[in-house]
């Protein structure tokens, strides 16, 4: 009943709990958005002041940071510790093996400390945070192409994510903040009571908006970072240094994103996740003021949240859809800003001055496809041979990854669409064939039946696919005018909004979606090809595994194929330069849609995949976050090479790398995170480059004997 969700979304009512739930239904028939608005002023402050880190951010080196989230959240994790048990953690670990420790705690205290010392602690800590990512980061990237850029900062998201999930626990943590306890009785006239501490939240990110904006405006400093961002050279010529300024301004900016972050503790829980998705609406409200004005970007945060609440309040209206569910109006607020504001501001064809500064990933064709499919499957059944019930389980993750990665080889180092949202599209894969193939009957022992119109398998995944290629085509229109971060921006808004619009709708997937969709054993023309138990009793996965790399051979020669084919080139022409593309009469628009539609389609067979191996579906799996993980393994190895999502196979997460101990896994990722930092600064063509470098010369002397 839709009266259930009143106590979160509401302004509390005075009274006894009847009256309060009476009361509070009338309140939303009379004024069904004001209340609902004026509880958004909270979550629009954190907004707004993620906004205004994030445009002073751009200001100062040029680039979007999708790490802000990351930013925010580890000065709280600070801030929570400090308090706790007075420990400060710092942003690293001791990856030195053997007697050599490298500090990463240090106590103030054998106790919790007051707000006051853990609010300076966690302030110092947003400092710190602001000279690394300038220094070992952003400034090595300043003058790097936007694939650099996007490839260092989800670096920096990783790298932090899984520190802080090493030091502090994936656990939710909260604290009493610093926001004012009490409420505002009958605000405006209104019945019940509005908390202090969303209106302060609100009060403190516009006036954080106007005293940057008069700051950049009236300061020696201020000037001169507004200078940069027009004439780099001629700022410099004047004695001005602009990797000085770009450090002052990352400094002030983690200042900002960590005060957002303590300041959020008095509304939301704390954990290393969570804040990290938080970068979507920020990235919306910074959109709202052009990445330049912090003071708009302020206002469109506030604006945002307040829009976002009073939206997903519609949602327990008696006329609301049902098959629109509450949690996906909120994510599709933020991507409907970001969409609108770009797509408005884009071209059908870039301006003249958009070009990048060093050339693209290299995406070289493979000659010889036979022989890495061969050596892939040889290398598979190999393994397979004498493998445990383990290792089987990290082959056909393994295999999976690849399969998912190629679509992003395809879409990103082939036709260059800066696309995080891969893993949404195997994700809708995944659950819409579970659904094409489940016909009403108990499978296993799960209480939930799931009703569908029992399709065979074959046919259920091939109209999983293509339910999979419209949303991935859907998500390309605004590709028609959106590119480099900018895109990398709406996919992944897009990837949280069909995350809960699809995967969490129980209208279209049906009883326990999201959270236990039991999959129906797969049978592929008589042949079980899902997870069977053996002789004695133990789940056996070595058909999944042979079912598996017989797709990764396919693909690889599909992707082979496209590659060499006049649609890759055509791919390839698109991605260097738009404009001599469409002189040379290539279709842009019809090239981007393409590769989107074909991209969507082998992430569809890798979430068909994963569905069977899992045999119980769970949103979590198909996170932005893993989402992201995916996609930064691939640059790791090499976007624009089918060689490189082989390699980013073998060390996702679950595959054949992975350590046995969690916190060793945990670092694996932090170690992932800090090496792919170095790929965008260093080898942005990835890991597979190197090697392939190193045996140039044999392969020449090959092809002379042939």
């Amino acid at each position: 009943h839709r009266s259930r969700q009143i106590d979160t979304l509401a302004v509390n009512v005075p009274g006894p709990p009847m009256a309060q739930h009476a009361l509070g239904c009338e309140l939303l028939k009379v004024y069904p958005v004001i209340p609902l608005a004026l509880l958004g002023l909270g979550v629009g402050g954190f907004y707004g002041l993620l906004a205004c880190g994030v445009v002073v951010g751009h200001k100062g080196s040029g680039l979007i940071n999708l790490d802000q989230g990351a930013l925010a959240m580890y000065p709280a994790f600070t801030f929570v510790s400090v308090r706790e048990t007075g420990d400060v953690y710092f942003p690293w670990f001791d990856f030195v093996p053997g007697p050599i420790d490298i500090p990463y705690r240090i106590s103030l205290a054998g106790e919790g400390l007051s707000k006051p010392v853990a609010l300076v602690a966690a302030l110092f800590m947003s400092l710190l945070l602001g000279l690394i990512v300038q220094t070992l980061v952003f400034g090595p990237l300043r003058h790097k192409p936007a694939i650099s850029k996007i490839i260092g900062s989800l670096g920096a998201l990783l790298y932090l994510s899984s520190v802080a999930l090493f030091q502090f626990g994936g656990r939710a943590r909260s604290v009493d903040g610093i926001l004012p306890d009490g409420g505002w009785d009958r605000p405006f006239g209104l019945d019940g009571r509005l908390p202090y501490d969303r209106i302060a939240f609100a009060v403190i990110a516009l006036a954080v908006g106007a005293f940057l904006a008069l700051w950049y405006r009236g300061t020696a400093t201020g000037l001169a970072t507004r200078a940069v961002e027009d004439a780099e050279i001629g700022v410099a010529l004047l004695g001005y240094s602009p990797n000085r300024i770009a450090t002052v301004n990352w400094m002030i900016s983690t200042t900002i994103t960590g005060l957002a972050g303590i300041l959020a503790l008095d509304l939301i829980s704390l954990t290393p996740s969570r804040y990290t998705l938080f970068v979507v609406p920020a990235l919306g409200a910074a959109l709202v003021g052009n990445l330049s004005s912090p003071w708009l970007a302020a206002v469109g945060g506030v604006g945002l949240g307040m829009f976002q609440s009073s939206a997903a309040g519609l949602t327990i209206e008696d006329w609301w859809p049902d098959f629109i569910p509450q949690e996906g109006v909120r994510q599709a607020v933020p991507l409907l800003v970001i969409v609108v504001f770009q797509f408005v501001r884009g071209h059908a064809l870039p301006v003249r001055s958009t070009r990048l500064t060093e050339r693209q990933p290299e995406a070289p064709p493979i000659h010889r496809a036979w022989v890495t499919v061969v050596a892939v499957v040889g290398i598979g059944l190999w393994i397979l041979a004498d493998a445990s019930r383990v290792t089987e389980g990290k082959l056909v993750s393994s295999t999976i990854a690849a399969i998912l990665m190629l679509s992003s080889v395809v879409l990103i180092g082939y036709l260059g669409q800066l696309n995080l949202a891969a893993l949404t599209f195997a994700g809708v894969a995944a659950y819409l064939t579970t659904r094409f193939a489940a016909d009403g009957t108990r499978v296993g022992v799960s209480p939930i039946v799931l009703d569908g119109p029992g399709l065979p398998d074959p046919l259920a995944a091939v109209l999983g696919i293509v339910v999979a290629v419209i949303v991935g085509v859907l998500i390309a229109v605004p590709a028609v005018r959106i590119r480099g971060l900018q895109l990398a921006v709406v996919t992944l808004a897009a990837a949280l909004a069909a995350t809960e619009l699809v995967l969490g709708n129980s209208s279209i997937i049906g009883p326990g979606a999201g959270s236990n969709v039991t999959v129906p054993p797969p049978t592929w023309f008589g042949v079980d090809v899902g997870v069977v138990t053996d002789s004695n009793g133990l789940p056996s996965r070595t058909r999944l595994a042979m079912f598996a790399l017989l797709w990764l051979a396919l693909v690889v020669l599909a992707v082979v194929g496209l590659r060499r084919g006049t649609v890759g080139r055509q791919f390839l022409a698109v991605r260097s330069n738009e404009r001599a593309a469409e002189a040379s009469g290539v279709s842009v628009v019809g090239a981007k849609l393409l590769g989107f539609g074909i991209a969507s389609a082998i992430a569809g067979i890798a979430g068909i995949l994963t569905a069977y191996q899992q045999t119980v579906l769970n949103i979590d799996t198909w996170g932005a976050i893993a989402g992201i993980g995916n996609v930064a393994l691939l640059f790791l190895g090499g976007v624009g090479r089918v060689t490189g999502a082989l390699l980013g196979g073998v060390l996702a997460p679950g595959g054949l790398t992975t350590s046995t101990s969690a916190s060793g896994e945990v670092l694996r990722n932090a170690v992932v995170g800090a090496a792919l930092i170095a790929v965008a600064i260093f080898r942005s063509d990835g890991l597979v480059s190197v090697v392939a470098g190193a045996t140039r010369p044999m392969r020449r002397l090959v092809d002379r004997a042939d």
